[in-house]
């Protein structure tokens, strides 16, 4: 690994990148969650698709990034032109990491001595034990670095220039956090220290003509920040485009995403793709069929639908949001504590087919009942979680990043054989590293990756973060039937018909 490389914005270690991104909870809430009425059924001509992936270096660029790409491009119809960046570009360098053998027996215990957990951290990583090897994928058509996505998009402009198709965009790898207060989060790009922020897709997108619909799919965490694609300049404020768009995304601008995982098992995948793409296509990552999501009974499944159903059944830490979600947001201004009052029969009677299937799913997997159901599980996330908490495990990362990077960029230094297993130096290199890093322990010098580490492992709860981010996904989902239902008052020709064209983008399927 070049230790000059940049940290990913979430650890590159299994057992924390499945750990649980807690919500700024009222940010989370002013996210909405919409699944727009049916329209045409017949399927894009001539789609053209863009897939990018990869972390932004092999030990964040894990085998189930790759999956994802691997499964998004099989499933494009017969006849639909794609372009995919992945990685580093190289078929043949070893770039995905992934999960050799299951966590052994003697692995690290928590009171094992600091210089054993160090080094796990480190290098071993607590789910199992970590290689690499060459991508897996039908095609690699460039890296997915700055210059070979700007071209890829030049491309398309001069291609769709004199014949405008449907174009899908589909991003999957890591994300960061926004700066500021305007959610430009961003997608982390293979050796780049400086990630594709939104304002920069926005820029990119404006090249195609404007007859191009596009559809925008991103998977990594913090993506939800990415539906400010639908304003002039990224601009949450800005005016809102005429371009027909339909964003998806796997988490809200303030969260984490699933995904990231060096499993090989496809099987056992819990994240936004593997949902929301069995949906579309009627079978998931390993061929088995997947059924009823075909909420109006109208003989096809939408992106709205799909995305009703990755709401209702996604496993894992996600909080999806979309472009309809951001749209409601903007234009639609209501007091949470007021919304949350809405009695659970008017949600009923205001829900389309693919909102009800997902608000009466949830209502059951919380075990919620009553007319005031809203209101019980908005009190219970007040009540259960501190809104300093997420500063605090974001502050965690940060601070577990810079010393994940910097303590083993040192090791490496003095032992570069750590990152080969195979070699017969590898075992003594392994136990002077492990004391070193004792005696480092001892003397204070490992108290920054080792208290980040602390915070982050507390925060592993997969049962208690299950509940928490089914309830978010509840209160969120019953706001955005009362914001939408609101919205029919507005009196407001031009933006009523933006909104009808919004729900007409995300009720198209790519297949």
């Amino acid at each position: 690994m070049n230790p000059s490389s940049p940290p990913p914005s979430s650890p590159p270690r299994r057992s924390y990148r499945s750990a649980i991104g807690l919500p700024l909870l009222l940010a989370a809430l002013m996210g909405l969650f919409v699944a727009p009425a049916r329209h045409e059924s017949a399927a894009p001509p001539s789609l053209r698709a863009l897939i990018v992936g990869g972390g932004p270096r092999p030990d964040s660029n894990e085998a189930g990034i790759e999956s994802n790409v691997r499964y998004v491009s099989r499933l494009l119809p017969s006849g639909a032109r794609q372009t995919i960046l992945f990685a580093d570009g190289n078929p043949n360098r070893a770039t995905v990491q992934y999960e050799a053998s299951a966590r052994p027996a003697n692995a690290v215990k928590p009171n094992a001595p600091l210089g054993e957990r160090a080094f796990t951290l480190l290098f071993e990583e607590e789910g199992g034990v970590l290689k690499y090897r060459p991508p897996k994928l039908p095609r690699i058509d460039g890296p997915s670095q700055r210059p070979s996505l700007l071209a890829a998009f030049d491309r398309l402009k001069t291609e769709m220039s004199g014949a405008p198709r449907p174009l899908l965009l589909y991003f999957t790898g890591h994300g960061g956090p926004a700066t500021g207060s305007d959610w430009n989060t961003s997608y982390h790009l293979w050796g780049s220290r400086r990630p594709f922020s939104v304002r920069e897709l926005v820029a990119e997108v404006k090249k195609l003509p404007e007859e191009v619909p596009v559809t925008l799919v991103m998977v990594q965490c913090f993506s939800g920040g990415f539906g400010n694609v639908l304003f002039e300049g990224g601009d949450p404020q800005g005016q809102v485009v005429n371009r027909d768009f339909a964003g998806f995304f796997a988490s809200t601008p303030d969260r984490m995403s699933a995904g990231c995982t060096p499993t090989l098992d496809e099987s056992e995948y819990k994240d936004f793709t593997s949902y929301f793409f069995a949906a579309l296509s009627g079978k998931d990552r390993v061929g088995r069929t997947v059924t009823g999501m075909d909420y109006n009974r109208d003989g096809r499944v939408g992106m709205d639908e799909a995305f009703a159903y990755t709401v209702l059944t996604d496993d894992s830490i996600d909080v999806p949001t979309s472009t309809s979600e951001v749209f409601l947001r903007r234009f639609v201004k209501a007091k949470d504590g007021e919304v949350m009052k809405t009695p659970y029969a008017d949600l009923v009677k205001w829900a389309n087919p693919a909102q009800l299937a997902a608000l009466e799913g949830l209502s059951g997997k919380l075990k919620l009942s009553g007319e005031g159901r809203l209101d019980t599980a908005y009190r219970e996330l007040n009540l259960g979680y501190s809104l300093s908490t997420p500063a605090r495990v974001g502050t965690a990362w940060r601070r577990y990043d810079a010393a994940y990077e910097r303590h083993r960029s040192a090791l490496l230094r003095r032992w570069p054989v750590l990152v080969n297993e195979k070699s017969s130096r590898y075992p003594a290199a392994r136990a002077e590293a492990v004391k070193y890093l004792e005696s480092q322990a001892r003397a204070g010098a490992l108290k920054d990756l080792m208290a980040a580490a602390e915070v982050l492992s507390a925060e592993d709860d997969p049962g208690y973060s299950l509940r928490e981010t089914r309830l978010l996904r509840f209160v969120r989902l019953g706001k955005t039937i009362v914001l939408a239902h609101r919205l029919q008052a507005v009196e407001d020709p031009a933006l009523q018909a933006r909104w009808k064209r919004l729900l007409a983008a995300e009720a198209r399927t790519p297949f």
